[in-house]
């Protein structure tokens, strides 16, 4: 049996949904990678900041950071479940935590206001800055508390 037009229709119509799937998955996937990278540079000099205080902190590069011997975690996530993407990067250590949302539209909301990526790319803003220092703060006191690593 040939294919009709129709049914070449429907697996056509199908490709084409997947494709923009893909297409999406991979674009968010860079930019929560990209933000991952910002957003631990950001943490890195608010971990240097401890360290001027002599408080125990690991901070030789943003890939590798401690506060009191914890780990302090900044991953992309990326939730793929088609037709729907959604992107993220997410902060822990101890019993601290923070997501940063990547937008479809290519905005991120990080508390405060919505920062399209080229502002970002340009300077960090204000809000995206506090933000950081909080969940540095917050960090730190979970750990001084005795919260354990989840």
């Amino acid at each position: 049996m040939a294919l009709t037009e129709s049914m070449k229709l429907i697996l056509t119509s199908a490709i084409k949904d997947w494709t923009k799937f893909a297409v999406e998955r991979e674009r968010l996937t860079l930019a929560a990678n990209e933000l991952a990278v910002i957003t631990r540079k950001v943490i890195h000099e608010c971990i240097l900041f401890l360290k001027t205080s002599n408080i125990d902190v690991q901070c030789d590069s943003p890939d590798a950071m401690k506060i009191l011997g914890v780990d302090v975690h900044i991953d992309p996530l990326i939730e793929a479940n088609f037709p729907v993407v959604k992107a993220s990067v997410v902060l822990k250590c101890s019993g601290a935590t923070r997501s940063i949302l990547v937008n479809s539209n290519m905005t991120i909301s990080a508390g405060g206001n919505v920062v399209t990526f080229d502002e970002l790319r340009k300077s960090i803003p204000a809000s995206f800055a506090t933000n950081a220092a909080d969940f540095v703060r917050d960090s730190f006191l979970f750990v001084l508390r005795g919260a354990k690593e989840e």
